[in-house]
């Protein structure tokens, strides 16, 4: 006799008579985890320590078509790396993770961050303005430069046991999960 407590490891909940819920795509969860977060962790590949990653808390806003904008000083390390090798990746965690991290949402998107060109400055600009306005503060400054990563792949964590692949393609067109404070995060902010 098997008795099932529902606690299973990425296993299936208890049964129900109800028909299910439908549920989020793993790239609509990814695209709402990186529209809701603000803030995440650049990895750059290290000029000083060639072939090591070097990571940076990184704010950053998104485009419409879901890739992250960030806003960094040339004299900064990361700027550095980015500069002589543009491959990246940027870490969104989910932010309450009532203490158990490891049981939260985090995606991993892998891409090519390079300068944003002049003629999408004022557009990338308001966008990231309207998330981050104390950068009002140095926005202006002559070594601040706008950079955007290409997205080339996705890797979206869901918590313990949820785990997927998510191509770009589908991250780029998913609409964001419904919440009861957002209903739907495409377009520009």
């Amino acid at each position: 006799m098997t008795i099932s407590s529902g606690r299973k490891h990425a296993g299936p909940g208890p049964a129900s008579d109800q028909p299910p819920v439908p549920e989020p795509t793993f790239a609509e969860r990814a695209r709402t985890l990186v529209y809701l977060g603000r803030v995440g962790s650049l990895s750059t590949l290290s000029r000083k320590q060639p072939g090591f990653p070097f990571g940076s808390v990184m704010p950053y806003g998104m485009d419409d078509r879901a890739r992250p904008i960030f806003l960094i000083s040339t004299m900064a390390m990361h700027t550095q790396n980015l500069q002589a090798d543009a491959r990246a990746s940027l870490l969104v965690t989910q932010e309450n993770t009532d203490g158990e991290p490891l049981g939260a949402s985090r995606v991993t998107l892998i891409g090519n961050v390079l300068p944003v060109p002049n003629s999408e400055l004022a557009e990338v600009r308001t966008l990231y303005l309207e998330h981050h306005a104390n950068s009002k503060y140095w926005v202006d400054f002559e070594d601040f430069f706008f950079y955007r990563m290409d997205v080339v792949d996705v890797y979206y964590v869901g918590g313990f046991g949820v785990t997927s692949l998510v191509p770009d393609s589908p991250l780029l067109q998913a609409r964001c999960a419904p919440s009861p404070s957002q209903s739907d995060c495409r377009g520009g902010f």
